[in-house]
């Protein structure tokens, strides 16, 4: 019995524990969903900051983002400081409710553009320390994206201002919190000298590269006929003449001495120095194209850049006009109409750019063949002569229809267009002979092309890399299509 008694406190103690235990194991289950959905939620912040869809969602609401900004806000304006003026209050309510919408177009493509830029700086912040051709970006982007980024998150903070305010104008306080209008001039300020201050940089530095450039240009002669087919017909013709070249200079060391075998081989051998002299001048003919183009881009460059500028000194002044109009130090029109002209300077840039992308997308879909690569991808590196031409296929052409539809798909990229074109060329004349698509390039042609590369900022200094690295690095035709990509971002006007 004693040892029943004995037991009996053994018995009694899951009794006790028990409740504690199922406590404990219900805090467990719930931690452990509490810490599955905190991973479900970082992996969806990761996924938002790894893939291109708030590109594409900004793309879309660029369009009703620059009605909005450059068209309705400047008018909005007007309106409802005469509307102040007049004691109209239904006038000043409308374009209350005018400005919320605008506002929150404008708030939603400015959130789009913090994601947008702190997912490029974390991008650009895992792959700065690289070397090669896609390791130049990365370094760019982490000196030009922190000031994208506070740029944006100004923007962002100027549209809740903006939204709150025209709030309290629609609720009948027609003239707006002061405190709110202050602080909306102040965001408008900032972001705009942000944007002022990397204009200006980005103009001086264009400036320097167009110098650069017109240093390097290089006029074609009047009598070389410029190629009119692909680059790489050029390159195998030259390749087949400095073979026969060869053989011309071996049949004349190993002719039998006859005046009449020694004169037809020297014949020969002028016809096809001749050539060969013809075909380089071709590529020499190439290369100043590339140069001119690139010229035209560096213009177009500036030419945007300045007109940004402008719109955003005005912009600035303007926002300290909304200052002093919301403490009430001012009245009358000098801020909407300061705001219209900063609008004004600003629209032709977004209308430019919006016409020269729709354009482009037009001929891709109407004349594939225009921009058709001119001479093989990387993946037909390995297949050479009439086999690597043939693999180069182009699309058939659109219908006006379908090339008209195109125009408007505004988050479609083009994949093959003129910047390509030129990219490609530029690569197929720089890179070394273990690249099919460069094998039979001149040294001069070659070295002129390296130059040029240089002034691109596309040279072993921006790669991280010594002038033998950066050559190795060339003429490796794994690389092509990294080289080609990176070429292409430097011949950007953006």
């Amino acid at each position: 019995m004693a040892a029943q008694g004995e037991d009996q406190p053994d018995r009694s103690e899951p009794e006790t524990v028990q409740p504690e235990t199922k406590q404990h194991r219900r805090g467990l289950r719930r931690l452990a969903r509490a810490g599955g959905k905190l991973k479900k939620v970082a992996g969806k912040i990761g996924q938002l900051f790894s893939t291109s869809k708030t590109d594409k969602a900004k793309k879309v609401l660029d369009q009703p983002d620059t009605v909005a900004n450059r068209f309705n806000a400047p008018t909005e304006g007007g309106v409802r400081t005469h509307g102040q003026s007049t004691g109209d209050t239904s006038q000043v309510q409308a374009t209350a409710i005018v400005t919320q919408v605008d506002t929150a177009i404008n708030a939603v493509t400015d959130v789009l553009g913090v994601v947008n830029d702190a997912r490029a700086l974390n991008a650009a912040r895992k792959g700065r320390k690289g070397v090669g051709p896609e390791s130049h970006k990365p370094r760019k982007d982490m000196r030009g994206k922190p000031l994208g980024l506070a740029q944006n998150v100004g923007m962002v903070g100027g549209d809740a201002t903006g939204m709150a305010n025209a709030a309290v104008r629609n609720a009948g306080q027609l003239g707006g919190v002061a405190a709110l209008g202050e602080a909306t001039g102040a965001f408008s300020m900032f972001y705009s000298t942000v944007i002022a201050a990397r204009d200006s940089t980005v103009i001086w530095k264009t400036y320097n590269k167009n110098r650069a450039l017109k240093g390097l240009a290089e006029g074609p002669s009047g009598e070389t006929p410029v190629n009119e087919g692909r680059l790489q017909d050029v390159h195998d013709r030259l390749g087949e003449v400095q073979q026969q070249t060869a053989r011309a200079a071996s049949r004349e060391q190993e002719g039998d001495g006859s005046d009449v075998v020694a004169a037809e081989v020297g014949t020969a051998a002028t016809q096809l120095g001749a050539g060969v002299l013809e075909l380089n001048q071709q590529l020499h003919a190439e290369l100043a194209q590339i140069i001119q183009y690139a010229r035209h881009k560096q213009h177009t460059k500036m030419g945007k850049r300045i007109a940004s500028l402008g719109g955003n000194t005005v912009r600035t002044a303007g926002g300290g006009l909304a200052i002093a109009a919301a403490a009430g130090a001012i009245a009358g029109p000098a801020a909407p109409a300061v705001a219209g002209t900063a609008a004004a300077l600003l629209v032709s840039g977004a209308l430019y750019k919006g016409a020269r992308a729709g354009s482009n997308r037009y001929v891709a879909a109407r004349h594939p063949d225009r921009w058709a690569r001119p001479t093989p991808a990387q993946a037909e590196a390995a297949t050479d002569g009439p086999e690597a031409a043939a693999s180069v296929s182009t699309p058939e052409p659109a219908t006006r229809g379908d090339a008209l539809k195109e125009f408007f798909k505004v988050t479609k990229s083009v994949q093959q267009g003129e910047r390509h074109y030129m990219a490609q060329k530029l690569y197929a004349l720089a890179a070394g002979p273990d690249v099919p698509a460069s094998s039979n390039t001149p040294d001069d042609v070659r070295e002129s092309a390296r130059a040029l590369l240089g002034v691109l900022k596309a040279g072993p200094t921006q790669h991280k890399q010594s002038p033998e690295e950066w050559a190795a690095s060339l003429n490796d035709p794994a690389q092509q299509t990294a080289w080609e990509k990176e070429i292409t971002n430097q011949l950007s006007s953006a």
